[in-house]
């Protein structure tokens, strides 16, 4: 290989990397803030990285936040504690939207767990059973809208 093809060789592999990098750089840069909805775990006490808020046991991320804990008690401050409250539920996002068809509908959150968190049971079937007369669906649905917005998108 002559000289002038291995300088126009390693001048052409210069250039491809400048502009890798900074194609790189530019995408970082611009994105530096995470979307909405986006989710960058963070390690646990163990190191393992842990699920969104959203799907983590009611009790465990509520003893972790207290700052979470004392935000549900305001929004629903008839409901008492809301680790008592949440007890029995399998996911942070089960409890806080049983809390808002409680609160939508008129329905008793103590019966609407009963009702929700038995085997076989969910959400859903307990706001059916306990008001037959609402589209039970729709209900559930308004109410994770609602729970969504009020759970932290990570840890």
């Amino acid at each position: 290989m002559t000289i002038k093809k291995l300088l126009s060789a390693g001048l052409l592999s210069v250039v491809c990397l400048a502009l890798s990098a900074y194609s790189q750089n530019s995408t970082t840069s611009s994105s530096s803030a995470p979307l909405t909805g986006a989710y960058d775990p963070h390690p646990g006490e163990s190191g393992q990285n842990l699920p969104p808020p959203i799907e983590q046991r009611p009790k465990d991320f509520l003893i972790r936040d207290a700052k979470f804990n004392l935000k549900l008690q305001k929004l629903f401050p008839d409901f008492g504690a809301p680790i008592q409250a949440c007890d029995g539920f399998k996911t942070l996002g089960d409890c806080v939207a049983a809390m808002y068809v409680s609160k939508n509908l008129g329905i008793a959150l103590p019966d609407l767990k009963a009702k929700a968190t038995v085997k076989g049971s969910n959400l859903e079937k307990g706001i059916h059973e306990l008001k037959p007369d609402v589209d039970a669906k729709t209900e559930k649905k308004k109410a994770w809208k609602q729970a969504e917005k009020e759970i932290p998108v990570s840890n």
